[in-house]
């Protein structure tokens, strides 16, 4: 009779001059309950220029350390390691920030909830808030039917929410997250194109598409020290990466029944982007896609993807949201005049979605 198999976790944990982050983030870390799993802490660091490699490399020597020598932003920096973790034979990476800390608890309860299912592509940890810890900081992230990602339960208090029960989500949030490379095999890592922003959202995305689910595990818990960007750099990315991912993932008539609400969404974000100072970032990010190279790009993405996709635009809408709520910066117009017309919108053009 066969042992049962251990699961080989790698934890994976993306640095750049992350120094005032490394107590809280591997001060945890090095406690945590790693029963019945064999894991192993590899730290990949993009060009840190305050010493955050050499520190580590001091006080935590049994964490790997592996140096990039200049910031490959999210998606090629996590992508290194999970190709090392793919080449060493895990059976799951746990990405995780650096600016957070991890329950005792949270890798065992996140892999459990994997190992639950092997349709489970990727487990969210519940996110909290730090140093507000009882306030959710993500209960999984929510997409919105034009594309835009943001997190679900922001700032909600911990008390009301279910922390028994795993569900369902749309996609992981990139800061927690747990992912089984079997479906990474399938489906692809990170786009490293995106450079950062939307790079999870894309990736939850795709493996919906092949049949996996993304599930958030509430008793996985760890803490995220969040700061919402208030930087103007961010809305090129953000806006670029969305349409990305539209093009990428959706059906041709998908996009068809979908181009009138992206035209009247685009008019509608004119106004805030002119006076919020992002005007010339979001005509930026337009423009990309007058680039034909771009568009040779997302032909042999909707190619691939249609080459594994086992899931209908209508079942993948199934999770979408028309609204945006519970955000940093959220306001009396758009949750009183944007968001109903977003919900009348919805319920015109879903029964057209197949």
């Amino acid at each position: 009779m066969s042992l049962p198999k251990i699961p080989k976790v790698t934890v994976i944990v993306l640095t750049f001059n992350s120094s005032k982050y490394l107590d809280g983030c591997f001060g945890t870390l090095e406690k945590i309950n790693a029963e019945g799993l064999e894991v192993k802490v590899m730290v990949v660091d993009n060009g840190s220029s305050d010493g955050t490699p050499d520190e580590i490399r001091r006080r935590w020597p049994s964490f790997e350390v592996v140096d990039t020598g200049s910031n490959l932003g999210y998606a090629s920096g996590n992508n290194v390691g999970i190709r090392l973790a793919i080449e060493r034979g895990a059976d799951y990476v746990y990405l995780l920030n650096h600016d957070t800390e991890v329950g005792p608890d949270f890798l065992v309860e996140a892999v459990r909830v994997a190992e639950s299912d092997p349709q489970v592509g990727s487990v969210q940890s519940l996110l909290l808030l730090h140093p507000d810890r009882e306030l959710v900081n993500s209960t999984g992230n929510a997409i919105h039917f034009l594309g835009f990602g943001y997190c679900q339960d922001y700032r909600r208090s911990v008390d009301r929410i279910d922390v028994e029960t795993v569900r369902e989500i749309p996609y992981a949030s990139g800061a927690a997250v747990l992912c089984r490379l079997a479906a990474l095999k399938q489906v692809g890592d990170f786009d490293e194109r995106f450079f950062m922003y939307h790079e999870d959202l894309d990736l939850g995305w795709r493996l919906r598409l092949a049949g996996y689910r993304n599930v958030l595990a509430p008793k996985s818990v760890v803490w995220h020290k969040y700061e919402f960007s208030r930087s103007i750099g961010k809305w090129y990315y953000m806006e670029r990466n969305r349409y990305l991912v539209l093009f990428k993932n959706l059906r041709l008539r998908t996009l068809i029944v979908l181009a009138p609400c992206l035209v009247l969404a685009e008019a509608g974000m004119a106004v805030p982007a002119a006076f919020g100072g992002w005007w010339g970032k979001k005509v930026r990010a337009l423009t990309y896609f007058l680039r034909p190279s771009v568009w040779s790009y997302i032909i042999r993405e909707r190619e691939r993807v249609a080459a594994w996709r086992k899931v209908s635009d209508r079942e993948i809408f199934s999770l979408f949201t028309p609204t945006v709520r519970d955000q940093e910066k959220a306001s009396l117009f758009a949750e009183w005049v944007v968001n109903p017309l977003f919900e009348v919108t919805w319920k015109v053009v879903r029964p057209f979605i197949r």
